[in-house]
């Protein structure tokens, strides 16, 4: 882009980029560095976008949680773990799991069981042994403490 001031070629670049999802300001920091923005534009755009709350990383933390849940299943751990991974600040980490499975109807129990149920018709062909520790494993793998795996393959059984 000969010619196009940085911080006109740094919005274009900001808008593009969150017109695909939403973003934490981090992401959108990291993307703007990688394409050569001058870290003064950079903080200048992520300043006005906060601004007019096209960057909200509070209200991001609690889609991307809502996503990753209803997308993959993933336990409270789990989560903490990707939105830490993405920039967003403990507290409004802390505020987006504590709404969605105190006030928002996601329990980890249940969760955990309905992703056990959905496992375990794929499963029903293997001897209950082997079918359990798969199950297992998968849960595992989705963050789900070992607490919680075990209530759900007792609510199975």
């Amino acid at each position: 882009m000969q010619g196009v001031p940085v911080l006109t070629r740094a919005r274009e670049l900001a808008y593009r980029y969150l017109a695909l999802r939403g973003r934490s300001e981090k992401e959108l920091r990291d993307y703007l560095s990688r394409k050569g923005i001058q870290d003064d534009a950079v903080e200048e755009v992520i300043r006005k976008f906060v601004g007019s709350g096209y960057i909200d990383d509070r209200r991001f933390a609690v889609s991307f949680a809502r996503a990753l849940i209803e997308r993959k299943g993933l336990s409270r751990y789990a989560l903490r773990m990707e939105l830490q991974r993405k920039g967003v600040r403990q507290d409004y980490i802390d505020g987006a799991l504590e709404g969605l499975f105190a006030e928002g109807g996601y329990d980890e129990d249940g969760l955990a069981l309905g992703i056990a149920q959905k496992k375990a018709v794929s499963m029903r062909n293997l001897p209950p042994d082997k079918a359990k520790r798969r199950i297992t494993d998968y849960l595992r793998r989705r963050g789900f403490s070992f607490d919680v795996i075990k209530k759900a393959l007792n609510a199975l059984i």
